[in-house]
Formats: structure tokens, sequence, C-alpha cells
């Protein structure tokens, strides 16, 4: 059931930015999906650059989506710090759950009868397209606000300070307008527009990133933490590799980035150093994957 809690607020979709399938042709794009090897099953991040890759892909078919972008209050306010909160499946998180302060999916409009409806395209918590509104009542937050804008849009911007402390854009400053006007009831948050995928995010492989992290992390959990998750006498090295993994910040800074934090510690990185460098190579050669998936659907598109 939808979450009465949620504000509702009007979408920033262009009439015209998606395309009106039939019912049963979002069911056989849904099933396409799933058979792109996108990694839908490592929850903990990148659900923005799994809904661009998907946006993509479906433009590489002739379709256009639109996206939406659940806000938990953590984010577009200075006075919370809630969270949309999920249980870990996999029980690969230290915590038990997984937490998010946004969360994005593609949305199709499906001809359904007489009506037109916005239905969410999210492997990773449903097996077929679903409305948006089950969606949203799936997330279990109260307080939530969401926007349904253009599927270009890649990421959100945002603020320490609230968009009616910021100052207004000059055209005779050397500053950039904004790319989204978003809707006045924003003037209180702190989410302050969208951007495109575009310079550092296509220069830096962003999507592909992103991709090749949840991809090698699924393929960490299937080899290293499945088979002795429940083994009393690997509990230590369990919990060691939770850390590592469970928590997408630091299965990023080690294995992406090849750094270390207040838990990624040298001393930790020493004693795994065998298994970090083995999935650090693995992370290369998904990287490189993606880098060439990327490649043949803008041609696609392009061509």
């Amino acid at each position: 059931m939808f979450n009465n809690n949620t504000i509702k607020r009007h979408p920033l979709l262009t009439p015209r930015k998606a395309s009106i399938l039939d019912l049963k042709t979002a069911n056989a794009l849904f099933a396409e999906i799933m058979k792109s090897g996108i990694p839908f099953g490592y929850q903990q991040a990148n659900c923005h650059n799994i809904s661009h890759y998907i946006s993509l892909l479906l433009a590489s078919k002739g379709y256009q989506c639109a996206k939406i972008w659940a806000f938990a209050p953590v984010v577009y306010s200075t006075s919370s710090s809630k969270l949309i909160s999920i249980p870990d499946k996999k029980n690969i998180s230290p915590t038990g759950k997984i937490d998010w302060g946004y969360h994005v999916a593609p949305i199709v409009k499906v001809r359904i009868g007489n009506k037109v409806r916005k239905m969410a395209i999210d492997p990773g918590l449903f097996k077929t397209p679903v409305r948006y509104r089950t969606w949203l009542a799936k997330l279990k937050i109260k307080q939530l606000i969401y926007l349904i804008v253009d599927s270009e849009w890649y990421l959100f911007n945002s603020s320490m300070i609230p968009n009616s402390e910021l100052l207004p854009y000059d055209e005779s400053l050397d500053a950039n307008p904004t790319n989204v006007k978003l809707p006045d009831w924003f003037s209180d948050k702190l989410i302050t527009d969208f951007f495109k995928y575009e310079e550092d995010a296509l220069e830096q492989h962003w999507i592909e990133q992103g991709l090749s992290v949840n991809e090698t992390a699924i393929a960490f959990y299937d080899a290293e933490i499945k088979p002795i998750l429940n083994s009393p006498e690997h509990q230590n090295l369990v919990y060691d590799y939770k850390m590592l993994v469970g928590n997408v910040f630091n299965f990023e800074t080690v294995i992406r980035d090849g750094n270390w934090n207040y838990e990624m510690t040298t001393d930790f990185q020493i004693k795994h150093q065998e298994i970090i460098a083995k999935y650090r190579q693995i992370y290369l050669a998904n990287l490189n994957k993606w880098q060439e998936s990327m490649a043949v659907l803008n041609d696609l598109i392009n061509n």
C-alpha cells in the first residue's frame, strides 16, 4: 500500500520524453534488462549508475524512459538524519540492513486498458515492472519526497543550505544557471539541481566504475563470503569481509581507489593483501568490460 506520509508533488517529466508502451512490450523489455548482466544483486550503492545504464539500453532499442528519484529526509533537510533502510537479504552488510539517502529507478509509461500508468523498473526490488506508487511504498519511509524527471538527468546536486538562502543566478556573474527549474516547494530543500552524464562523469567513466564495483562485490560475496557465512570457525573472517564488502564506501576505497580509511587501515589491508589484490584485478577486468559495453550502446544510439 502506498505510504500516505510520502509527500506527493508535481513531476518534472516532459510529456513526450518517455515512450508509451503496451504491457507485453514493457514485460519483454524488463526480461531483456534482467538478461543484460547488470549487477542488481549488490544493493548497497550505484542505483543512479544502474538506472542511467538502463535508460541507455532502452534508448539503444528505440525507447525512452523517465526516472523516479526518492529522497530521504537526510538528503533534503538539515533537521533529520533519517535514511531509507531495507533489509540486507544477503546478510553481507555489517549492520544487517542497507541504508540509502536516495534511490532512483527508470520509469516507463505503460498503457493498461484506457489509462497510461507510470511503472518503475527496479529488478533489485521487484521481479516485474510495478506502479511507481508500489515502488515508493516499498521504501517504507515517512516524509519521503520524490520527483519524476526526464532520463537525461544523471545525478543531482545538493548544498549545505536551503535553496531559498542561495544567491539567485545573475547573468552578469561568471556562473552557470541551473539545469532544472525545481518546483517552488524545493525552496526549503538542500537539493539544488540535476546534471547530465557529461564532463567529469563521462570522462572518468562513473557509470562503468559503479557497475564494476557492484559486479566485483557480487563476485566477492559469491566466492568468498557465502561459502563460509554460517561457518562458526570462520566468523572472524566473515566479519572482516563484511566490513570490506558490505560497506560500499570501504569497498570502493580499497578495491576501486587503492586507498585506505579509518576502517580499512594499513594493518587491515596487509592482513588481507592477497584477496584485495585478487579483487582489484577482477574490478579492472569488469571495468574494461563495462567500458566496452557502454561504447556499444552509444554506437547503437548514435547510428
